[in-house]
């Protein structure tokens, strides 16, 4: 590997900007998704990297999202059958764990939570062991099984249809029930976070859910891996205003923590 290409490697250049290999890698998804069929020399060309760099970039991105390697380029799939909840649970699971732990000690005693359904939001639970009189409202039934070991924890269900993609229960009866309840702290998920477009997701099933609970909660937290940030799904259930804090592990770039500083909210980064 020449100099250049370990250099590649950290930093690339756009718009006479260098940045760091996360963020570059991040912008090119980016790209790709808004204009759904690239190729790779026009990659190079707009990250100013070389092909190798590219390639590499590429797979990583390919790796761990719904876009795939055509001849000569990259494009975003359609009608592309989602991993199941059990695969996307593994996947990146200390990290998940990491974020989980924190947003457990940011439930205190006699708080009345909301925990999304999520291979993050689960996670949290199992930290919640030493919280007295705390209140769970969740539609997920991970979180509903795992609470079982931890009898502290008064848990309402939110009925519905359950859906085993999602491990979770919808339906046209969950927004109503939730509209009785007064939420202290919401912790959700979502396929993706941009300043733009708020908290994103790509299910419609759950859209209502998360619009609700979002509206009816005093704070809401996002949990999400840093890969997450700046991209964008179907449908937007938050804007970014209302997410009051974000936990991941990776802290965004520069421009995006310019923005959602100045709308209020605050990066915990684990």
């Amino acid at each position: 590997m020449t100099n250049i290409e370990e250099n590649e490697q950290l930093l690339g250049n756009s718009d006479g900007k260098y940045f760091m290999k996360a963020d570059r890698i991040r912008e090119m998804e980016e790209y790709i998704r808004e204009k759904k069929s690239v190729s790779l020399d026009e990659l190079c060309e707009i990250f100013s990297v070389s092909k190798n760099t590219v390639r590499r970039d590429v797979a990583e991105i390919c790796s761990r999202s719904d876009i795939q390697k055509i001849y000569g380029g990259v494009s975003v799939q359609y009608n592309r059958i989602p991993p199941s909840f059990v695969e996307r649970a593994s996947v990146n699971l200390e990290v998940k764990r990491k974020i989980g732990k924190h947003a457990a000690s940011m439930v205190e005693d006699g708080d009345v939570i909301y925990i999304d359904a999520g291979t993050t939001t689960c996670q949290m639970i199992d930290y919640l062991g030493e919280r007295k009189n705390v209140t769970v409202i969740t539609h997920s039934m991970d979180v509903i099984t795992r609470a079982f070991a931890h009898p502290n924890l008064t848990v309402i269900a939110i009925s519905g249809t359950l859906n085993r993609q999602t491990y979770s229960f919808t339906g046209q009866t969950g927004p109503d029930i939730l509209k009785e309840y007064n939420i202290r702290k919401a912790f959700m998920a979502a396929t993706g976070f941009t300043i733009p477009n708020g908290a994103t997701q790509a299910a419609p099933y759950e859209f209502a859910i998360k619009e609700t609970v979002t509206k009816k909660s005093d704070l809401n937290y996002l949990m999400i891996e840093g890969q997450k940030i700046g991209r964008v799904c179907l449908l937007t259930y938050a804007t970014a205003d209302q997410i009051d804090a974000i936990i991941t592990d990776r802290m965004p770039n520069a421009e995006f923590m310019q923005h959602y500083t100045a709308l209020g909210g605050r990066v915990i980064c684990v």
